[in-house]
């Protein structure tokens, strides 16, 4: 049985054709080239380990001290394939990036005796069943300890996007974490789920109560039965498709892949690229040509209804087919986001009938109104909002159909 981690379960979820890739088939592709915001992040996360292994015994760095540590790492580490793709960004103006991460850090956090550390990129391995045959692994980028009874999961993030509170609730990773600190460390009472967000130089956290780490060992686990009883892992188109390495033998991205090397006059000779261009070509004509008819449709119901009207006749009756005009009263009311909707909905709070039309369904309301539903009193009220409207239907039926 496979041990599991966050990054292989988020993988499927994302695309299980991706998990299949990576995990089952292992295929490795020739490396498109390490991203430099992947190479912040492994600097940074040296820097803040160097820092809590030496506080440990007892070493206390200074700023100064980390930041030549960063920049030696920096220059031992970088290479020619690393990946700016914003092209006015210059690898020097990342290594300020990093910089000014860890030196907010250092100088919110100094001197650093919140909590004890007791681990750090800590490797831990939760048990998901009794029997103890479903396991995940996981690294912890720091664990602390605060006071009996209290500890904290810490996790860096140098990402310049900073997640709303209820995504963080709803976080997988560090609540399988908490629930790896609670077994490890059987006098834990309370576990704080802490985030580092060191471009905002802000922290967040969150925790989870015995009875949500149950719920979550189970949805966890029924995730993985989903996997291991999966037999065709489909691709999954999305954004995150601009970041998967697997794009080049993807089927959903393969073909594009093979076209980005041909010159003009081949890519127009793909015959692929010639096929979804006459497909293209069709379906335009297809839904000129509709938009042409129904035009047409339109101003002959329109000519028929008044022919209809003008001879004082329900049913107009051609070589061989009929006509039939029903007319109806449709009763339309405002439309939403408009100050008369608006004033509607008040009234309807008002007179003690919003939770009768939900969220006002202008159909309900409107059959109320059409069926004299309510009092008399209440529907004078509402007289004003509704604007009755003539409806025609027009059914084309052959003349000797019944």
């Amino acid at each position: 049985m496979p041990i599991y981690s966050h990054s292989r379960l988020s993988a499927f979820e994302q695309c299980p054709l991706k998990f299949k890739f990576r995990y089952i088939d292992r295929i490795e592709l020739e490396e498109a080239g390490e991203g430099v915001e992947a190479f912040v992040g492994k600097r940074v996360h040296e820097i803040l380990e160097k820092l809590y292994r030496d506080l440990q015994m007892q070493k206390l760095n200074s700023l100064p001290e980390l930041l030549k540590f960063l920049n030696d790492g920096w220059k031992k580490n970088w290479h020619k394939d690393i990946v700016i793709v914003k092209k006015d960004y210059t690898p020097e103006l990342y290594l300020k990036l990093a910089e000014k991460l860890v030196s907010d850090y250092y100088n919110r956090y100094k001197p650093f005796n919140h909590s004890r550390t007791i681990a750090v990129e800590n490797r831990v391995v939760i048990k998901l069943d009794k029997k103890g045959e479903y396991k995940l692994q996981g690294y912890i980028d720091r664990i602390g300890y605060v006071e009996p009874g209290i500890y904290e999961v810490h996790d860096y993030k140098t990402s310049s996007s900073l997640p709303l509170q209820e995504c963080l609730d709803e976080d997988r990773q560090l609540a399988l974490y908490q629930l790896a600190v609670k077994e490890g460390y059987k006098d834990a009472k309370k576990i704080r789920l802490v985030w580092h967000y060191l471009a905002f130089d802000k922290e967040l956290e969150s925790t989870r109560t015995d009875e949500q780490l149950e719920q979550l060992k189970e949805e966890t686990l029924v995730l993985i039965k989903k996997i291991e009883t999966t037999a065709k892992f489909l691709p999954n188109s999305s954004k995150l498709c601009d970041w998967c390495e697997f794009c080049p033998i993807c089927p959903e991205w393969k073909h594009k892949y093979l076209l980005e090397d041909k010159e003009s006059k081949e890519y127009l000779d793909d015959n692929g690229v010639k096929l979804v261009n006459q497909y293209a070509e069709l379906s335009e004509k297809k839904r000129k040509l509709l938009a042409e008819l129904d035009e047409g449709l339109e101003d002959l119901k329109e000519r028929i209804i008044k022919f209809a009207e003008k001879e004082g006749v329900n049913v107009v009756f051609g070589s061989d087919c009929k006509v039939r005009i029903t007319v109806s009263d449709t009763i339309k009311l405002p439309y939403k986001n408009t100050e008369e909707r608006q004033e509607l909905n008040k009234l309807l709070k008002k007179i003690g009938r919003w939770e009768e039309i939900s969220e006002l369904d202008t159909f309900a309301l409107a059959k109320i109104i059409k069926n004299k539903a309510w009092p008399q009193q209440l529907l004078g009220q509402l007289k004003r909002f509704a604007e009755i409207e003539k409806t025609h239907r027009l059914y084309l039926a052959r003349i000797n159909d019944e």
